[in-house]
Formats: structure tokens, sequence, C-alpha cells
């Protein structure tokens, strides 16, 4: 155990429902990810499909996003045996993508798009969590990194000059400013670009030996030759190789590329552009029309897609610096939306499109990066936009529903906080373990030839979902499914066993969120067996303590981390002053970790 400030705990409890309903959700998906392992995978650990890669729609993060939240889940407390089969299913879906489909090299992706990369990747941030110390992960942390720093074989991603991504597809071969044909017939079959103005084609071009020469050319001049928004989901992996090494090179590169998306939306009448030419001009490639760019504004999933990424970057760049100054990245696009829409039917619409015939598609705004942006900031402002968002729409932000890991859906828990829904720990709890119990009959009746799977098929059985234990034992919004960090305001780590996530029997709810102190409780089910369980201040213990309070004694803490010890059978509320960021963030574990303030 880690030497530092404690507390015990000596109060029987009454096993609330909801710390038994947390324990048994544990319990069920560490029995059921076994199932869904020997289902689907060889000896080995590589996913039992086709021989052949189909190519056409079908991206690399596919494979890997059937096990992205396993490390994150054993981070949290779940089993060893996932640990160990979240590292061993990278490694395998790494091999598998590089010897049978050539789709990676040299352990990372060849040169796709960061909508996509962005799915691989959560999976390898999530592992920084589950095995900090592994020579191999932070290996990988820095080469991957170095593919956008210029360091790794002259991959030549970014250009230092512009401050740019050189292509919307890049990876460990680089820039791709030649478009596969499929990349261009998939992107514009859904409306992912344009080709910008002036430059018309029939629906059917694809079946013209001539426009398909002519439409291939333009895709690569005004497509495939700059800067998009959604690059930004790259800040993710940089920071991840800052959380491994410390490295001041990874913190100053994500500075220079936040700082310079910035800019251009300051150049741009405080609206993000979504094309950037080689030269780093606004729409350099589209007559200057900053719209119609890869996933941008006139996309299918516009305002979502960049939204993500904004938000995700905007994170990291707080996370790695302390200046919430850089929160601006995200709220400025809040405020463009916002200020343009109108009230239908007493709820708040917003344009989710920018087009030639201007703003348009006026739809609810998506909560995820607003509900992210208040528990950053927890500033009333961003607050205030919550309030904003959920008039006319009430019931909808108390409804809980059983949901897969990949619906990002924050709202009732935010009400939760609020005192609105006082039984919410226990309906999400329950929702999650009614769809962990689906999923695992689903993979046992399932009776396809798995080597003609669709490729989400794993997606959409995997058993294990992270949502009710993230809300409720590190009181934080769900990870951004796009690249985004997992930013609980707490972490927990077992001293006994020597590794992260809550010691068995232990269950635990953040029960309240300010600027300056979380409120939390923990429980310790076990009727005979005492338990220690130290609390981190931050996922990457960016924050600091100040002061532990539980009943009528109070602890000065001062620290990263605070070790609590619950006597067999009983229960501690904790109010825990904190000073935000006030830490250097690292993926280290308390026994292991520097405990340097900044």
């Amino acid at each position: 155990m880690t030497d530092g400030p404690s507390i015990d705990s000596q109060q029987p409890t009454q096993a609330p429902a909801w710390a038994v309903l947390e324990r048994q959700l544990i319990r069920a998906m560490d029995q059921a990810a076994p199932v869904f392992l020997d289902k689907y995978t060889r000896p080995g650990g590589q996913l039992i499909w086709r021989e052949d890669y189909p190519g056409d729609g079908v991206w690399a993060d596919d494979l890997y996003e059937a096990f992205f939240n396993w490390p994150l889940y054993y981070a949290l407390g779940g089993s060893r045996y996932i640990g160990e089969m979240a590292v061993q299913e990278w490694n395998a879906i790494t091999r598998q993508l590089t010897h049978d489909y050539g789709r990676v090299t040299d352990e990372f992706v060849n040169d796709d798009d960061w909508f996509h990369n962005s799915e691989n990747y959560i999976y390898f941030y999530h592992l920084g969590l589950a095995e900090p110390t592994s020579a191999e992960t932070v290996g990988r942390a820095r080469r991957f990194a170095d593919l956008y720093l210029g360091e790794a074989g002259g991959a030549a991603n970014y250009d230092p000059v512009h401050r740019l991504v050189r292509s919307p597809f890049n990876g460990s071969k680089g820039p791709l400013f030649h478009a596969r044909f499929d990349d261009v017939r998939y992107n514009l079959e859904y409306g992912h670009t344009t080709l910008g103005p002036g430059f018309d084609y029939p629906a059917d071009w694809h079946q013209d030996p001539g426009w398909r020469e002519r439409v291939h050319a333009r895709f690569d001049q005004v497509v495939m030759n700059g800067d998009v928004p959604v690059n930004l989901g790259i800040v993710g992996l940089v920071t991840c190789a800052f959380l491994h090494t410390g490295d001041e090179r990874y913190r100053r590169w994500v500075i220079e590329y936040v700082e310079a998306w910035l800019a251009r939306i300051a150049a741009n009448g405080g609206i993000v552009p979504d094309n950037i030419g080689p030269t780093g001009q606004i729409g350099e490639q589209r007559g200057g029309q900053w719209w119609g760019g890869f996933y941008g504004w006139t996309g299918l999933y516009s305002l979502h897609m960049m939204g993500s990424a904004l938000m995700g970057a905007a994170e990291c760049a707080q996370l790695l610096t302390g200046d919430d100054r850089h929160l601006s990245l995200i709220r400025s696009q809040l405020d463009v939306v916002m200020t343009r829409g109108r009230e239908v039917d007493g709820r708040w619409l917003v344009p989710f499109k920018h087009t030639d015939a201007g703003w348009t598609e006026f739809q609810p705004l998506l909560t995820q990066d607003p509900i992210r942006l208040w528990t950053a900031s927890m500033a009333s402002a961003d607050y205030e936009r919550l309030e904003r968002l959920r008039r006319g729409c009430e019931d909808e932000w108390r409804t809980v529903t059983a949901r897969g890991p990949r619906v990002l859906d924050d709202r009732a828990w935010t009400r939760y906080l609020a005192g609105e829904v006082p039984d919410y720990p226990e309906r999400i709890l329950q929702a999650n373990y009614a769809e962990v119990l689906r999923r695992a009959a689903a993979v046992q009746a399932d009776q396809q030839d798995l080597r003609q799977l669709d490729v989400h098929h794993w997606q959409q059985v995997n058993p294990v979902l992270t949502e009710a234990l993230v809300h409720l034992t590190t009181g934080a919004p769900q990870a951004i499914y796009w690249g985004g960090l997992s930013r609980g305001r707490v972490r927990y780590f077992d001293p006994e066993d020597q590794r992260p996530g809550l010691p068995d029997d232990v269950a635990a709810l953040v029960t309240g969120l300010t600027a300056d102190q979380v409120s939390l409780t923990l429980v310790n089910l076990h009727p005979t067996q005492s338990r220690a369980v130290i609390v981190g201040a931050g996922t990457f213990g960016e924050h600091q303590f100040l002061t532990a309070r539980a009943h009528d004694q109070t602890r000065q803490v001062d620290g990263r981390y605070l070790t609590v010890r619950l006597q067999p059978g009983t229960q501690i509320e904790l109010d825990l002053g904190m000073r935000r960021h006030g830490n250097t963030p690292s993926y280290a574990w308390p026994w292991s970790g520097s405990s340097q303030v900044r």
C-alpha cells in the first residue's frame, strides 16, 4: 500500500440497492465476456472471419471495435482475465489486419481517415489505463505519435510550417493524396464530402469510364490535399504518448495543432472551416469556400463528427495545460449553431449543416458535446446551455433505457446530479444488466457462418458495457467514442492486488460534483473481510485532493491519492475538496508514479 493520507470507515452498511446491483453487473460481465471471446475468436485471439478483406465501406476500426471497451472495463474493476484478454485481442487483431488484410503496417493503420481511426484508437488509449508499465504499449504510443511529429520513418503526415495534417487520409504510410476508388465512391455516395463549386457530375458517374476519371481526379484535388477538422482526432493519439512518457514534445504538438485550429476559427468569423489547403489557407482548393470538406458542414454526420473531434481535442489540450481557454475550440461552435437556432414546439433546434443554400437541417442538438463541455469546465454558462437544451424535452432527459456500449447518452445522469432522478443509479445498473443478459443470450444463440458475419456484428453483441460504471463510480460522462479519453473526476486502485479498479466487494457512487468538490460513497459488501481502496483525483491524477470530510472527521490530503480503509460490512460518505488540474497528468499508478505538482 502507498504511503500518504488515509481515512477509515466503521459505519455499518445496509447494503444499498445500487451497491449490490453494481457488484452484480461487474460479476455478470466477467462471466459473459469469456463466452463472447470463445464464440468469435480463434486460439491466439484473431477474429473468426473471412479470408479476404472486403474493402469498400469497411475499415480497420470495425475489427478493433469488437473489444474497444475491454481495457477500460478492467481499469474500472473488471476481472484480471478481461485485462489480459484486452491486451491479447489488441495484438491479435493488429496481426490479423497486418498479415491477412493488409490494412496495417508497423502496427498502425496505413492511411485511413480519422473518423474511423478515432474508433480504432480509443481502444489503444484505454490500454494505457490497463497496463501503463508495459514497455510494448509505451513503445507503440511513442511510435504512433511520432508519425505526426515527423519522427517515424519519414511518414510526413504533418506540415509543421503551416501547422496542418496534409491529407484527410493518413497513417503509417504517410498522407494519401490519391484516393482509392472505393473511398471516392463510398464518400460521395453517402454524402461525406462534396467536390466543390463549379463541378457537376451525373448520378451514374461511376458507370462511365470518362466520368470516373474526372470525378476521381477532382476528388484528389479538392478532398485529399489538405487538412480537415476530423483530423483533430490525432490529438488524442499524441496526448496518449504524453501520458505514457511525459515527453514535452508531445505536449507542444498538441498545443500547436489546437492553436492552429483556434486561429482558423477566428479567421473565419467564429465558424470552424471544414477544409484547409496545402499552404494553410481556408478553402484553398475550393475557391475560398469554407464548407463542403470531408466530414464537414455539408456531410451526412456534419456537426456530430466535427464536434466529437473538436471536443476531444479541447479536452486533451485542457488536460495537458490546465488551461480552460482551449475549451473554446468546441464552445465556439456550440455558440455558432445555438445562436442560429430556432424554437419549434418548445424545443430549441439548431442547424446541423451549412451548404450552398446556407444553414439547414434544423434538429435538436446532440448532447454529447455540451454535457462534456460542462463537466470539463464546471462553468455556469455551460450549465445554462444544458438547461436551455432540455426545455421542451424534460422527460427525455430523465429517461433510462437499455442500450449498447456505443450509445452515448448522458442526459439522465446529469439530472441525477441535479437531484431530479434520485433512483438513477439503480435504473441505469438494471438497464445495463438487462442489456448484458440480452447480448450474452444472442451470442449463445448465434448460429451464423462466422466467416461471413457483418463487420458490425461483434459490436452489436459485445456484452461489456461501461456506461453505468463510468457515470456512477468516476463521476463523468462516457468517453467520446470517436477518439476521446476517459475523464473521470475520480479513479480507483486496489493496493492489495496492485491493480487498477475497484477491489472485490467494493462499490462506489459519485453523488455530487462541483468545481472544487466531489461527493462519494464507498461500500464494502464483504461480511468478514476488510477492503482498502485508493481513490485518485482524476483519471490521470491530474487533480489534487485538498481535504477529505466524513461525518465529523476531516483529513488534510493535499495530494493525488487518498486511501480509504473499509471495515467488513461498512460504508463511508466522503466530501473531497479538490483543486482541478493541479498536477501533470499521467497513466502511472500510485505505487509507480510521481506526485509532481505543476
